[in-house]
């Protein structure tokens, strides 16, 4: 039987949200820089083709059609002040939690496909009996499990039985899609200053 004890403190639950934020960011900006860079390729190579033909008019539209794709495929990167307003709000929420409340101790207990959550005095606080998970992401810190109606965020360095590789592949074993989130340092400046 597979067991994977995570034990943290309300506080780095609540701090993983910030990464969970970097995470989602990264994610819309991959989603949205992909089809803009193949389109770019594309007009460029078009653009060479009719140069070289001396269609100016062609040339023209080209260019224009394809700022006009990228533009659309770059909207949802126009959400930055939405993404950096919900941040500033989130810090806002955990600057007015005491220590007291951020000190106090969370063990996730994930077994028989199911995952208890545990308070200090060991006493249940939630149970998802059955585990069974749309998208599950994770990042170089944080493991991002949907669970019923909410999600459950995990700082990996808070697991303190089992091992990331194992918790991995249980996880993928329950889940309809896994993903990688890579948050880079340049992703993370995005933030610093929010």
């Amino acid at each position: 039987m597979e067991r994977f004890v995570f034990d943290t403190t309300q506080g780095a639950v609540l701090d993983a949200a910030e990464e969970a934020a970097l995470m989602d960011y990264a994610r819309v900006r991959a989603n949205a820089a992909r089809p803009c860079l193949l389109l770019a390729l594309l007009v460029a190579g078009f653009a060479v083709y009719f140069l070289v033909q001396r269609e100016w008019s062609t040339v023209l539209y080209t260019v224009l059609v394809g700022l006009l794709l990228c533009g659309f495929f770059w909207l949802p990167m126009m959400g930055t002040k939405n993404f950096r307003a919900n941040v500033r709000s989130a810090r806002a929420r955990r600057a007015n939690l005491t220590n007291t409340v951020r000190g106090k101790p969370i063990r996730f207990i994930f077994e028989d496909g199911g995952c208890r959550m545990l308070d200090g005095k060991g006493a249940e606080v939630r149970v998802w009996k059955d585990l069974h998970m749309g998208e599950v992401r994770e990042s170089d810190r944080l493991f991002w499990l949907p669970a019923e109606d909410t999600s459950v965020l995990l700082p990996k360095e808070a697991l303190t039985e089992g091992t990331e590789e194992g918790f991995r592949a249980w996880l993928k074993a329950r889940c309809k899609r896994y993903r990688f989130c890579k948050v880079t340092d340049r992703v993370r400046r995005v933030v610093e200053n929010v």
